[in-house]
């Protein structure tokens, strides 16, 4: 990041913090008991000072307390922003009405906090929970031979870092490991851009090294495994057995293709830039059916076969609402099951497991993908 995005950010960070601030002591002001307004903005201070070094040091670790403070502090803030200002605009669009009075301004003040305290918690909460959804893929085969049926699991988007550490990923794990899979699939952001971030590298290497299915599992990059620590972030991968395809392919079950890709836009330097695989299908025959591994589901122009499906992630469906609006415009598809025409390719694209940010979800979900495949 150059110095006039980080003082850009910093700066626009601050006077939010300022700003909720402002609001807060307008709501205490109004009680005896409240003497001391420089505790309060001791308080935001340290606050947003863990949140500026959780985002900022991209390349260390902030520890594991003061990570998890910043990044909640990042979901309380962003919440108390959206809050406070529709708040602040129904009471100036409203402020020649006799009927809202100054003196009922408090209450609706603190309505606006008990809002935000809701949301906050809420989403906290939504967070966390990982439900478990289905679909059922049937890819043609060129042959005649007996059909196939093989249980796929799809994650993405883990994010491990402070918020999503060791124990969200056992858990994650165990419910993987629950549905007795075939074959899993990670398709991309397994890391939250900081390999420094982790606080039990040693720990996580071995909830991953647990997965279990027939044929193994099987991970493309995401435009967050990447940067300066992804070196380390790689052999945490190969050392947990994880198979990382990086614009490579490999047969799984004698007739079915996996394919993994590079990331298109990564943030940050990974192994090479991305590569055509165009030449490899041709190599090995376009006709076998293929599980394309590609993270951003911008990408969907670059296939075109019946016989491909594409698992990605990436978009989280916003993961926060309305922000789910602004992908669902953006993407040809931002969440689930996608085929433009029978001939075209089929697209699963996951809301994700963890969270990227504000360690929350409203309107969304986190989630494990379970896909009964069917080659016929």
């Amino acid at each position: 990041m150059n110095k006039l995005a980080f003082l850009g950010i910093t700066g626009l960070f601050l006077l939010g913090n300022y700003y909720i601030g402002r609001k807060f002591l307008a709501i205490l002001k109004h009680f005896v008991w409240f003497k001391y307004p420089g505790i309060l903005w001791g308080i935001i201070g340290l606050l947003a000072i863990a949140a500026l070094v959780t985002l900022l040091v991209f390349n260390g670790n902030v520890g594991g307390v003061v990570g998890k403070i910043g990044s909640y502090w990042l979901s309380y803030w962003f919440l108390s922003l959206v809050s406070f200002g529709i708040t602040d605009l129904i009471l100036k669009i409203t402020k020649k009405n006799t009927m809202i009075q100054s003196k009922n301004e408090l209450l609706i003040w603190i309505i606006a906090l008990a809002v935000t305290v809701v949301l906050f918690w809420y989403g906290s909460w939504q967070a966390q929970q990982i439900k478990t959804v289905n679909y059922q893929v049937i890819i043609d085969k060129p042959t005649d031979g007996k059909s196939q049926k093989i249980k796929a699991v799809l994650i993405s988007d883990v994010h491990l870092g402070y918020v999503n550490d060791v124990k969200k990923l056992e858990k994650i794990v165990t419910k993987i490991n629950q549905l007795q899979p075939d074959i899993i699939f990670i398709s991309g952001d397994l890391f939250d851009g900081n390999y420094q971030a982790l606080q039990d590298a040693k720990g996580m290497e071995k909830q991953l090294s647990r997965l279990s299915s027939v044929y193994g599992t099987y991970m493309c990059w995401g435009n967050h495994d990447a940067g300066a620590s992804f070196e380390k972030m790689k052999e945490l991968v190969q050392s947990a057995k994880i198979t990382l395809l990086e614009d490579e392919m490999t047969v799984v079950g004698e007739e079915l293709l996996v394919v993994g890709r590079k990331d298109s836009r990564p943030i940050g330097s990974q192994d090479g830039t991305r590569e055509s695989l165009q030449d490899q299908f041709e190599k090995v025959g376009n006709q076998l059916p293929k599980i394309i591994l590609d993270h951003q589901p911008s990408n969907l122009e670059e296939y075109e076969q019946s016989n491909e499906l594409i698992l990605s992630g990436h978009t989280h469906q916003g993961q926060i609402f309305p922000f789910s609006l602004v992908t669902k415009a953006y993407f040809i598809v931002d969440y689930g099951y996608y085929r433009k025409n029978e001939n075209s390719p089929q697209v699963i694209v996951s809301s994700g497991v963890g969270t990227w940010g504000p360690p929350m979800r409203i309107g969304t979900q986190s989630e494990i993908v379970q896909i009964d495949i069917i080659i016929e």
